[in-house]
């Protein structure tokens, strides 16, 4: 009530896929009420645990009905607004449905349903019956988070140790345009190669990873968002926007301030570092769908590079909220999910130069205040129907020539409420150096910087270094800067 009085909505996080323990064993609840019912179990009658603990089996009548009765309770007697689900892959998409049917219900209102849609462990490929996961939930309603932006954004994947911790770098931190040492090792060709395709998969991200978008990828080819390849899967699987959540880090595996510690080159200054980050933030902004941040993204969150820190205690995630502390190099994280790395490790966190001061954690602040003002200040940044995405979003510098470390894309207002703008245009360089794009088709347009950006109080100021060339089209962008012009609509312009 509290939180609600306040104006905010409240979202809660339930872990219906596994217990921390089955049988009979002290801490077990489920199967000592109905032995063998409630977990899940393999062919030879033992508890499945791909989950990494005992896995439920949601398949199954009773557990699916205290899986819906509980979200029911949370609705209809504590008025919790929204639910984001745990390996919810794991649960069958037709009693996902089913609680979404009985918690509006209850709620007398939608209530927003999200989880995590990976596809793994004995049910994958709807195995055993078709799965609440990615490539199954189009056109439910139901969100889930999307992979294939973030791994492109941050690089590598969420199971990397040892070198290729540092090695596999991503768009934001240098893959081919700035390689770390161990990066150097690798095919200087491929690696440009995958820099173009890692650009083609942050703009799948942008685009609200919407399967029927099409895209004009590295390669020259236009295709649908769904006949991009990403890791053997499709790259665009969902139907509408808000069956995507955009992100780049959450609670499991490094903050993404660690892992650009691992991957961004040494010598990278602290205020660069800052600007990475919001690199990073920007292509969650801008992107179409459901925009997810984790605590502390704001404030360069560290926690000294536990990749995996739920029982890590306060001392590994903790927060700041003075702004003046991100608390890396607290100590070597805990050893039962870090020791193999401990030798990579120790040289970073007694590194001095990596750690930021308070005014980079509060600029970083500053700057992604910024960016939450960009986003709510169109509803281009928040479209809700694929028809419109397909129709006003457009992406630029695409295919062979582009130049591949700047994604650039034009949003058209036309007859859109709340669109406050004609037109608007994005630009996200990663690159250390500033570079200089010609838009023939943008020419003659009246360019100016979003007016947050253009503000005697904007963060950014290296931004003021952009330029547009009304008469030939031509933008240039400051390195490591993400810079929006718009085009302001006559009424804008009478005020």
């Amino acid at each position: 009530d509290a939180l609600h009085r306040t104006g905010l909505r409240v979202g809660m996080d339930v872990v219906y896929n596994h217990t921390a323990a089955s049988g009979q064993n002290l801490h077990s609840v489920l199967d000592r009420i109905v032995p063998g019912y409630y977990q899940r179990l393999d062919g030879n009658g033992k508890v499945e645990r791909s989950t990494c603990c005992d896995n439920t089996a949601t398949e199954n009548r009773m557990m699916e009905k205290l899986m819906i009765d509980t979200a029911v309770r949370w609705v209809r007697d504590y008025r919790v607004d929204s639910f984001r689900f745990d390996l919810m892959g794991h649960q069958p998409k037709a009693a996902m449905q089913a609680l979404q049917i009985a918690a509006n219900a209850a709620a007398r209102e939608p209530v927003f349903l999200l989880g995590e849609g990976w596809n793994f462990g004995e049910v994958s490929n709807n195995k055993r019956f078709v799965q609440a996961a990615q490539l199954s939930l189009a056109g439910s309603g139901i969100a889930s988070f999307s992979d294939r932006a973030r791994d492109a954004i941050r690089g590598g994947g969420c199971c990397d140790s040892g070198a290729d911790l540092l090695r596999n770098q991503g768009y934001i931190n240098g893959l081919s345009y700035a390689p770390n040492a161990l990066a150097l090792e690798k095919n200087p060709v491929a690696s440009l190669a995958s820099l173009r395709d890692s650009s083609d998969l942050i703009r799948v991200g942008l685009a609200g990873t919407l399967k029927d978008f099409e895209l004009e990828t590295a390669d020259g080819t236009k295709r649908k968002l769904a006949d991009i390849n990403y890791a053997g899967q499709t790259a665009g699987y969902a139907a509408e926007p808000g069956e995507v959540v955009n992100y780049v880090e959450n609670h499991d595996n490094p903050t993404l301030f660690d892992i650009n510690v691992l991957k961004l080159p040494t010598d990278t200054t602290a205020a660069e570092r800052a600007r990475v980050q919001m690199l990073a933030a920007a292509t969650v902004a801008f992107s179409q769908g459901i925009s997810y941040y984790h605590a502390g993204m704001e404030g360069l969150r560290s926690k000294s590079l536990d990749r995996n820190s739920f029982d890590s205690g306060d001392w590994f995630n903790r927060l700041d909220w003075t702004f003046s502390d991100n608390y890396f190099a607290s100590g070597l994280p805990p050893r039962a999910d870090n020791g193999g790395n401990y030798a990579l490790y120790r040289p970073l966190l007694s590194n001095a130069a990596l750690k930021p001061t308070a005014a980079d954690i509060r600029w970083t602040r500053d700057v992604f205040f910024d960016l939450l003002r960009i986003r709510k200040s169109s509803r281009l940044f928040r479209l809700t129907r694929t028809i419109d995405v397909q129709r006003r979003l457009s992406f630029v510098n695409t295919g062979p020539g582009q130049v591949p470390t700047v994604l650039a894309a034009v949003l058209d207002g036309t007859d859109l409420a709340d669109a406050n703008f004609a037109r608007v245009a994005y630009f996200i360089n990663v690159d250390v150096k500033a570079h200089n794009l010609v838009l023939p088709a943008q020419a003659n347009q009246a360019y100016v910087l979003h007016p947050v950006q253009r503000a005697k109080t904007a963060a950014d100021r290296r931004v003021r270094q952009a330029r547009f060339d009304a008469k030939s089209g031509a933008f240039t962008v400051p390195a490591r800067s993400a810079v929006v012009y718009v085009v302001e609509t006559q009424d804008k312009e009478a005020n």
